[in-house]
């Protein structure tokens, strides 16, 4: 009954009590019904409206040192209910300072079990995760530290218990069975705040010390709690003090460079034409990106249009055997060993496309069309009078070489869109190749001619070959290929 009419109603001892004994009880702090009936009478109490109903809580001003160590304040009825419950304890300025001053005890009775639990339970040496199993180990160190050790407010000092002190009798003692239980609740409660701070560097240190074998327990303790968290020793004041003026200076370097980040990023955006725009015009334009990146044909003129559809009719054997002779060149100039179908498949996925282009960049998330493909630096679609077709011709000399400046310039970023003339000409080809394209057939096609030729070498016209054997025109009959003697078809090859 003492317990129950504890001064210190936040939260009421009825929901401290039977979470206290649910966290501690695997542990075999509490044994036997004694503390049943303890818990029993306490509820009474409680729900008959006797627990210090009438107790105002006292606001406490908290010094700089003591604001880790004060607790939250209570849920609102409405509110769920934390984890913590029934250890979560309203402490008094004096429990808090007591806290303080036992940073050092605390640190090196933590130190010390924690080596103690993972060194007994060998948890370096099982494989892989066993560094896990000692951060979880850190979590839950506070369980053996309140079965090994006990706070006393008056001195204040961190005792060890003598072998084999039952906590039960302490709490059912009288007059200081109430101290016993606020005692472990306020060492619980300043153990978890240790482990909140310094948990992560502690496991690791210990993981590696136990691993290593490096230090004993105590040694481990001492050299832990003086030189890296400098909570013990001599001149620890000044060493945290100088901890503390490092990491503001490291905060002002940290705000420095986003400070200089934030001002580069509003360069950028006064530079983006498009950042001062309401966000349904910025969703517009990208849905007008999206359409010219899927339909290029869909912003063209109806007579543009017109012409490429043309083209693609008429050019599909051209562009065929252009392709065919591009991969041919690319995959001859390989090792024999390369030179087999699953290499060849590569090149002819990627024969319709010349890379990503550089010199335009993305907005709105939407990416720009790939180049046209190299092979397209070569020849150009030109309509010819007679029949009323278009057919492939080389580039002009003086063409040919503007061209391969430019192309040279989009590997690095720095190239200009081409001419009207020529963007429309690349179109017609680049659509042209995706609609004849069949990359595993005419990979097998392109290996089959090169085995044959064997030992021919340059003289062996692989790619010409492999063309007659596989290109249609739009109508799906062959393709006849004109050269240097007229048109050829597979027969006659």
């Amino acid at each position: 009954l003492k317990l129950a009419r504890s001064p210190h109603p936040q939260p009421t001892m009825a929901a401290q009590l039977p979470c206290f004994v649910s966290e501690i009880a695997p542990r075999g702090f509490i044994r036997g019904w004694r503390l049943c009936v303890l818990l029993l009478l306490v509820c009474i109490w409680d729900f008959g409206g006797g627990v210090a109903a009438a107790a105002e809580p006292v606001e406490e001003e908290l010094d700089a040192d003591e604001e880790q160590y004060a607790s939250p304040a209570p849920p609102a009825s409405d509110d769920p209910i934390p984890d913590k419950v029934g250890v979560e304890i309203h402490m008094s300025k004096k429990e808090r300072s007591s806290l303080k001053a036992l940073d050092c005890s605390m640190c090196k009775a933590i130190l010390t079990e924690m080596h103690i639990e993972v060194n007994k339970h060998g948890m370096t040496s099982k494989g892989w995760g066993s560094e896990s199993q000692v951060w979880e180990t850190s979590n839950a160190i506070c369980l053996a530290l309140l079965q090994k050790y006990k706070l006393n407010l008056t001195a204040p000092a961190l005792d060890r218990k003598a072998e084999g002190e039952d906590d039960e009798y302490g709490m059912m003692g009288g007059a200081g069975g109430a101290d016993v239980m606020r005692g472990m609740l306020v060492l619980k409660m300043g153990c978890q705040r240790w482990v909140e701070d310094y948990g992560g560097d502690m496991s690791g240190y210990i993981y590696r010390v136990v691993k290593d074998k490096s230090n004993t327990a105590e040694g481990a303790a001492q050299d832990f709690c003086v030189r890296h968290v400098n909570l013990c020793g001599k001149g620890r004041k000044e060493k945290q003090q100088k901890a503390r003026e490092k990491e503001k200076g490291r905060q002002k370097v940290r705000e420095a460079m986003v400070k200089k980040q934030e001002q580069e990023e509003a360069k950028q955006k006064e530079k983006d034409p498009f950042a001062a725009l309401p966000e349904d015009s910025k969703f517009g334009l990208q849905r007008m990106l999206e359409m010219a990146r899927d339909d290029p044909l869909h912003y063209m003129e109806d007579d543009a249009k017109e012409r490429v559809r043309k083209a693609r009719l008429e050019l599909r054997c051209d562009v065929c055997r252009t392709v065919f002779e591009d991969v041919y060149s690319q995959v001859s100039s390989k090792p024999r060993a390369l030179q087999r179908e699953y290499d060849i498949l590569p090149f002819m996925e990627g024969a319709c496309e010349g890379g990503k282009d550089l010199s335009v960049p993305s907005y709105f998330g939407v990416e720009p069309p790939p180049l046209p493909p190299a092979w397209t630096d070569a020849v150009r679609p030109q309509l010819q009078k007679t029949p009323n077709a278009y057919a492939l011709r080389p580039f002009g000399k003086k063409a040919a070489k503007k061209r391969s400046k430019w192309r040279k310039g989009t590997a690095e970023g720095n190239g200009k869109p081409p001419p009207a003339g020529e963007s429309e000409g690349d179109m017609m080809m680049t659509l042209t190749c995706k609609d004849m394209l069949e990359p595993a057939r005419m990979a097998e096609a392109l290996y089959g001619q090169i085995a044959a030729c064997g030992a021919s070498g340059p003289a062996c016209k692989a790619g010409l070959l492999a063309a007659a054997d596989v290109c249609k025109a739009a109508d799906g009959s062959a393709c006849r290929f004109g050269g240097d003697e007229g048109s050829v078809s597979k027969a006659e090859l």
